[in-house]
């Protein structure tokens, strides 16, 4: 099992435990695996599971797949939080080694099964490795709901939206998720986006920058929302806007679980997965023989939620249940689409500019 340090360390330990669970039900291999090497980074454990310590980065954590593929052969590898480009190639080289990647959209493939980066995808179907199966979470149907609470809220005040880097595809879902969601209550809301770094270690490595960042956003911008989406970094953002008096949604992790020392008026939902279920399905399939290349885990099927502190608030400033009621009942029926056009996908290109005209920002 490989996590990126990137990510919040409670998503990672919900992987690890639910991993290693679910390979416990199963009867899993119980002679230990070779002995790693010396400077090896990776944990044996007995029965056969096998953890790498949390890499600082995307590119990292490729290479501890690349080494416990030539290394210890396992039946099967879930990877969280890591590049699918990669994991399609070690998949194709290792075939003996079934590849869960987790949060990944189906990649994009052209006929020949190398990644295609034209966005074409002619060979997602067909040249897709039968060792590899992608798990997706469709956090723009939550997103979305998101976005009408914080609209709703905002009484035409500015919304604001933080990530960590440009090219984060997990990133961009959020973004136009709640983006549309907060325009089908106002259309012409203002809403700024800011990045805390071109790079992706310097966008989800540091809480204290994200913190430090978020100050001054919300210094500049005065939004009555601010949606946070930093990964690992995201709890400095959150504790930023909780202490400037902005309201704040959440992104990836339950915050008033993570956080309840946190003032309860502060943060107004979470947008979360069921990681659990996702890693104990796929690891199921594996054990049956029957893996799909994706399966995707939206609104619809309880795959992603939004919490509902907003609904107990006692600052909250107008009703929102009859809006928020209309806009989860248009996701479930198809009546919108709140990624549309693939927002996110594997073979399209960022798209997290918010409108026209609207100023984003990063940090030096």
């Amino acid at each position: 099992v490989l996590t990126n340090a990137l990510d919040d360390a409670a998503l990672n330990s919900l992987v690890l435990r639910t991993a290693r669970g679910y390979q416990e039900q199963v009867g899993g291999k119980t002679s230990a695996p070779k002995e790693p090497k010396e400077d090896s980074k990776k944990e044996v454990e007995p029965g056969g599971f096998i953890s790498f310590d949390p890499f600082p980065s995307t590119d990292q954590l490729t290479q501890a797949a690349l080494d416990l593929a030539g290394e210890s052969s396992p039946n099967l590898m879930v990877i969280s939080g890591g590049d699918w480009k990669a994991n399609v190639g070690i998949a194709r080289s290792n075939p003996e080694t079934m590849i869960i990647d987790l949060n990944q959209p189906l990649p994009c493939l052209d006929e020949n099964g190398q990644p295609d980066l034209t966005g074409e995808c002619l060979g997602s179907e067909t040249a897709m490795p039968g060792n590899y199966a992608a798990m997706e979470f469709a956090f723009e149907d939550a997103a979305y709901l998101a976005g009408v609470v914080a609209a709703r809220e905002s009484r035409g005040g500015a919304l604001g939206i933080i990530t960590g880097s440009f090219d984060c595809l997990e990133c961009d879902r959020y973004i136009t998720g709640f983006t549309n969601g907060a325009r089908s209550v106002e259309p012409d809301i203002e809403i700024e986006l800011g990045y805390i770094s071109e790079d992706e270690v310097g966008g989800f490595d540091d809480v204290a920058s994200a913190k430090t960042f978020a100050e001054a956003f919300l210094a500049v911008h005065q939004p009555t929302v601010l949606l946070p989406v930093g990964r690992g970094a995201t709890m400095g953002m959150v504790e930023a806007a909780c202490e400037a008096g902005v309201k704040v949604i959440g992104a990836g992790v339950d915050i008033t679980a993570e956080r309840p020392d946190l003032d309860q008026d502060c943060v107004m939902a979470s947008i979360t997965a069921d990681v659990a279920r996702a890693v104990e399905e796929a690891m199921f399939f594996f054990a049956a023989g029957t893996n799909p290349p994706i399966i995707t885990y939206d609104l619809q099927g309880g795959g992603v939620t939004i919490t509902d502190e907003w609904r107990l608030s006692s600052t909250k400033r107008v009703d929102t249940n009859d809006f928020y009621a209309e806009a989860e009942i248009a996701v479930l029926t198809d009546q919108v689409e709140p990624c549309p056009e693939g927002c996110g996908g594997a073979g399209v290109a960022d798209s997290t500019e918010v409108a026209d005209g609207e100023e984003s920002e990063t940090a030096d």
